[in-house]
């Protein structure tokens, strides 16, 4: 009788993409096997998305859609009941997002404790500078000393930073920007009276606008994009409108399609009901389609697919009817750093003339756009200079094949590294909310149990 292997896996990024993956992974592993989840941050479940500290900070989607487990509905209702206090959310609820954090936690810490002797998971609160990939595995060198081997490689690094938009170049390096929104120390140096720019109208600025307010800022908010754009909120609606996919049509008619079911129905039930779809659509799309769809549908497309908890809405709603957040549309002209702050010129949308206001600092919340010069991580880094991976071809993340293998600038597509979540928007698109996620997590887990075991 043939021993049952006891593969290895390296998982690098322990947000909720990576977490989750190992998490899969150890509930169809042999005993014997390893999965290394290895966090530079240190804080292993949670990652960006879910680590926020202030219960402002709300879930854009109902706790009762936000189970980690697809064919486990409830679970993370479940999970909510189980916690006690004195009121348990609702299925309707949007719970804060570092509740929800905690929940990712929780599962990693049931594989922890697990008393079955076949589930092996290692935590590594240390970064990956390195990867060497071989024939007969792969390993990762760790800034601590000691590497790691593995039979596969899977990057879940999540979001690449922003770009410095154009006309704001000058600003790079100045300490009057904050190019990551989410860097709390450098937030919390911002005068309570300082008068802010905010590059960026989506999901980002709200949230880095509702920690201003909650921290008691006072100084006026200027939140500046092309289009002026605002997420629209959530509201009770019907069930998602079943969708009848047409393969053959083109994104164009498909978007003219979901207008016309629009104008005879709720549109959050239309944008539920084609939810499914919409990855093969992309996938199916050629690149030029889809580099027409990113110049001109997506910022449509991302504030009725992107939408903000009610509470979320009624505060920003508030914030502008009494001031302290103006929201405009307009392009960047020029950016002057002076004696009394920097002066914004800029061109609003539809006119020829040129407005300015002065402001003390620049928050950069234009939401992830691959600025792969900016890339922090090191591991990341050495692959890109190696040229191992490579962007995709519309630089939205890391180019992977259908089965997320990673693909180098040669065009290898490498049979040991992977990756997933955020980094594969561009072959995806819809691959950024936990729905998706949940879904490509699960999926991978089982192709490298097949591939390695």
């Amino acid at each position: 009788m043939t021993a049952k292997k006891t593969p290895s896996f390296g998982i690098v990024g322990a947000g909720f993409s990576g977490s989750l993956l190992a998490v899969h992974l150890l509930r169809r592993l042999p005993q014997g096997s390893r999965v290394h989840l290895i966090e530079r941050r240190g804080e292993f479940g949670a990652g960006l998305a879910f680590s926020s500290p202030n219960s402002s900070h709300l879930l854009n989607v109902r706790a009762e859609r936000m189970s980690a487990f697809e064919k486990e509905p409830a679970h993370f209702l479940n999970w909510l009941s189980e916690q006690g206090g004195e009121e348990v959310p609702n299925g309707a609820a949007f719970v804060p997002r570092g509740m929800y954090g905690r929940y990712i936690q929780s599962l990693l810490a049931d594989q922890l404790g697990a008393e079955t002797g076949n589930r092996n998971l290692y935590l590594f609160p240390d970064e990956a500078v390195d990867l060497e990939l071989r024939e007969d595995g792969a390993v990762i060198q760790m800034s601590g000393g000691r590497p790691v081997k593995v039979d596969a490689v899977v990057l879940a690094v999540g979001n690449f930073p922003p770009q410095v938009p154009s006309g704001a170049e000058a600003l790079a390096g100045s300490p009057a920007y904050v190019p990551n929104p989410w860097d709390y120390e450098a937030t919390r140096a911002i005068s309570h009276d300082a008068p802010l720019l905010v590059i960026g109208t989506g999901l980002t600025m709200v949230d880095f606008v509702l920690n201003m307010l909650d921290r008691g800022h006072r100084g006026p908010i200027h939140a500046l994009s092309r289009r002026g754009l605002l997420p629209h909120r959530h509201a009770p609606s019907p069930p998602p409108v079943p969708w009848v996919c047409e393969d053959d049509l083109p994104l164009s008619q498909q978007v003219r399609k979901m207008r016309r079911a629009v104008e005879s129905g709720d549109w959050r039930a239309v944008f539920d009901g084609v939810r499914p779809f919409t990855q093969s659509w992309w996938t199916d799309m050629p690149i030029p389609e889809r580099k027409r769809f990113l110049r001109h549908l997506r910022p449509w497309w991302d504030i009725h697919r992107h939408r903000m908890a009610p509470g979320v809405a009624r505060r920003i709603d508030e914030a502008i009817g009494r001031g302290a957040l103006s929201v405009q549309a307009g392009r960047f002209q020029q950016i002057e750093e002076g004696a009394h702050g920097l002066t914004i010129r800029y061109r609003p949308r539809g006119k020829d003339t040129q407005e300015s206001f002065t402001v003390d600092h620049v928050v950069n919340c234009s939401g992830p756009s691959s600025d792969y010069g900016a890339i922090e991580q090191k591991l990341v880094r050495a692959l890109f200079d190696r040229g191992e991976i490579r962007p995709d071809p519309l630089s939205l993340g890391l180019d992977v094949d259908a089965s997320l293998r990673l693909i180098g600038l040669d065009g290898t597509v490498h049979r040991r590294l992977y990756g997933l979540g955020p980094v594969t928007k561009g072959r995806f698109w819809e691959c950024t909310a936990v729905p998706e996620i949940r879904r490509q997590a699960e999926e991978l887990a089982e192709r490298l149990v097949a591939d390695w075991l």
